[in-house]
């Protein structure tokens, strides 16, 4: 009778197979599905200033680690609607504009994906459709609590400024208008370059590309 114990070939050979078998399974498995998915799904055009918002987002300011682009399924409803499964959105989630839960599709073409893991702030994967006004998101950037008191937001206040800015770089420039009530140390103030960016980066988060690919509800 063959022992594992003391043939040194077996030894080798079975922790090495399972190996291999656990890479396919948890590694090489998910990669092929998940380049099926991005091939069903088109990038979608690219703007200059939502890349650099969407910079700004991951490794400039860090908005990852308060806010998620993940809306949780609630799997024990999940039911087949025309013979596709669908999974409605977790009663948690319910509150961030969005129908039906997270698929891997949404994260098509993003790198990376900005999927979060903490919700201190709300989910962000919509924001663009609840909240579409720059306006409301440099007020929120100025000063979180004027329209959510409740927020736990920090103000980004260094994002703004009260200079005028000179006629050559107007119109790389945003006047935040209806300031009283901010705080503001000045009668006007002007979102930065990176303002612009990072806020035209959130009202892109619609999900509209997904829509028209007849992949999001």
């Amino acid at each position: 009778m063959v022992s594992i114990h003391t043939n040194h070939r077996l030894l080798l050979i079975l922790p090495l197979s399972l190996y291999l078998v656990l890479v396919g399974l948890c590694a090489v498995w998910p990669a092929i599905v998940m380049q099926n998915n991005e091939a069903l799904v088109e990038r979608p055009p690219e703007d200059p200033l939502v890349e650099r918002g969407r910079e700004l987002y991951g490794r400039g300011y860090n908005c990852v680690s308060c806010h998620t682009q993940q809306i949780r399924g609630d799997e024990r409803l999940a039911s087949v609607v025309d013979g596709e499964r669908f999974v409605p959105v977790l009663q948690a989630d319910a509150r961030f504009g969005r129908e039906s839960a997270s698929r891997a599709e949404e994260y098509a073409h993003q790198d990376p994906p900005f999927m979060g893991t903490q919700r201190t702030g709300p989910d962000l994967s919509a924001v663009g459709k609840r909240l579409p006004d720059a306006q409301w998101h440099y007020w929120h950037l100025y000063n979180p609590q004027s329209v959510s008191p409740d927020s736990l937001m920090p103000p980004h206040r260094f994002l703004f400024t009260t200079e005028e800015p000179s006629k050559d770089e107007i119109f790389d420039y945003d006047e935040v208008l209806n300031i009283d009530g901010l705080g503001v140390p000045g009668p006007k103030l002007w979102a930065t370059p990176d303002a612009k960016a990072l806020v035209e980066y959130l009202i892109s988060l619609k999900r509209e590309y997904l829509e028209q690919e007849g992949l999001a509800r």
